[in-house]
């Protein structure tokens, strides 16, 4: 598969924006299965601001959802969050680079790498790290809902 080139990052993700629906899988460094489960993610963009939405639907539990909202910035998209902070970039119209950290848990940083295969199909993958050493990966496959948008919140 090979994505459409899109001239930069705000083109990259007006192109992107809408309904994924996808699955989480944790894994321990030694590649064992943490824990999987369901996901859907609401993108959109107005102007300069980036909101993003994420409901995780994992078996027994209620579902979690958490918002996140970012601006663009010299060519960068910077999410500023009291809670989260951190910034991505995007290399060769298609791979998106986004280390970031909550302010909560200062000694843990996440670098995801997030390939769009295509405009409708992605793959993420986060990479964990507590004090320097890898503690866990993350491989997130998602796929774009056709014709559905975003939810509108603020």
């Amino acid at each position: 598969m090979t994505a459409a080139v899109p001239c930069g990052l705000r083109e990259r993700l007006a192109a992107v924006t809408g309904v994924w629906e996808g699955s989480y899988t944790h894994l321990s460094p030694a590649g064992e299965v943490r824990d999987t489960y369901a996901s859907r993610q609401e993108t959109r963009l107005e102007g300069d601001r980036w909101y993003e939405r994420i409901v995780y639907r994992r078996p027994g539990h209620d579902p979690e959802v958490l918002d996140f909202r970012a601006r663009f910035e010299s060519g960068e998209l910077r999410f500023d969050d009291p809670s989260f902070e951190g910034r991505a970039v995007l290399v060769e119209g298609r791979f998106l680079v986004f280390p970031y950290r909550w302010t909560a848990d200062p000694g843990t940083e996440v670098v995801e790498l997030i390939t769009f295969a295509d405009d409708d199909y992605k793959a993420r993958l986060w990479q964990r790290f507590r004090d320097g050493r890898l503690e866990g990966v993350t491989v997130i496959e998602e796929r774009r809902v056709p014709g559905a948008t975003a939810e509108v919140w603020h």
